[in-house]
């Protein structure tokens, strides 16, 4: 813990994170022991029969390296696992990024506290940074630990709870320390293909069926979403460009490429 904190730069903040993630650790139950359980209700059942069923077929069919991962459930007190605090400049497409010990550079900061997320976000904008605060339901220890199943992703449908389960593992199997972009778009591809291929070829599953087509959609809206997202930043970076403007009026200018976005 030591060496991490010194490493960070940022002794207390990895040291509450240390101490959430030993918590999550400790209270892991083995899959099989909680769908055994007569006190476990039939959701939650079939939904943890569903992830054993998606850790199998990322192994077996996409070769991911699953490790232990996905063979245990940890129920959480909260609806929320963490808070993911992002921020950019408002005047350029800049993201604010923090160091940490083995993943480098990344655009975000997750805090199990929401005090703590507050707190942190309110200083980022009194630097001048726009700032995004969102929760997040899972996330990866990159194999490091045998990361379990949390209860907050049972709030998801079967479709979601697979990409995601799927989009996790595929951080255990790849990561590359500060390629945030390749690692979260091979992640996304992984989770949304691989769920749609999941859902399409399964026993019981198959083309026709309503998962299937489900999934195939929102794989679908993805890539839509992201050719979307690639013509919005061409035209904020063309903006953000123009030597001529200063930054107030930049920051007034995106404004109007946002509502302009919103009307497509």
């Amino acid at each position: 813990i030591l060496l991490l904190a010194v490493a960070g730069r940022s002794p207390l903040y990895v040291i509450k994170a240390g101490i959430a993630e030993a918590r999550i650790l400790a209270a892991r139950r083995p899959i099989p022991e909680v769908i055994l359980d007569s006190t476990t209700d039939a959701r939650t059942r079939g939904m943890l029969v569903l992830a054993l069923e998606a850790r199998a077929f990322a192994d077996e069919e996409l070769g991911l390296d699953v490790g232990n991962s996905y063979t245990s459930f940890t129920r959480l007190k909260s609806d929320t696992l963490a808070l993911i605090l992002s921020g950019a400049r408002r005047d350029r497409l800049e993201a604010k990024t923090w160091w940490f010990p083995i993943v480098g550079h990344v655009p975000y900061k997750g805090f199990f506290e929401e005090d703590d997320a507050r707190k942190a976000q309110r200083e980022l904008e009194q630097e001048g940074w726009d700032s995004y605060l969102r929760p997040t339901a899972a996330f990866s220890t990159l194999g490091w630990f045998a990361d379990p199943l949390l209860s907050t992703l049972l709030r998801q449908d079967d479709v979601d709870l697979v990409e995601t389960i799927l989009h996790e593992l595929s951080h255990n199997h790849l990561f590359v320390s500060g390629r945030v972009v390749f690692n979260e778009s091979f992640a996304m591809f992984v989770g949304r293909a691989g769920a749609a291929r999941f859902f399409c070829t399964r026993p019981g599953g198959g083309p026709d069926t309503v998962k299937c087509g489900r999934a195939q959609a929102r794989w679908r809206d993805e890539v839509r979403f992201s050719r979307f997202l690639d013509g919005l930043m061409e035209e904020l970076r063309a903006m953000y460009g123009r030597s001529d403007l200063s930054s107030e009026e930049k920051v007034r200018l995106r404004e109007e490429v946002f509502e302009a976005s919103l009307i497509r």
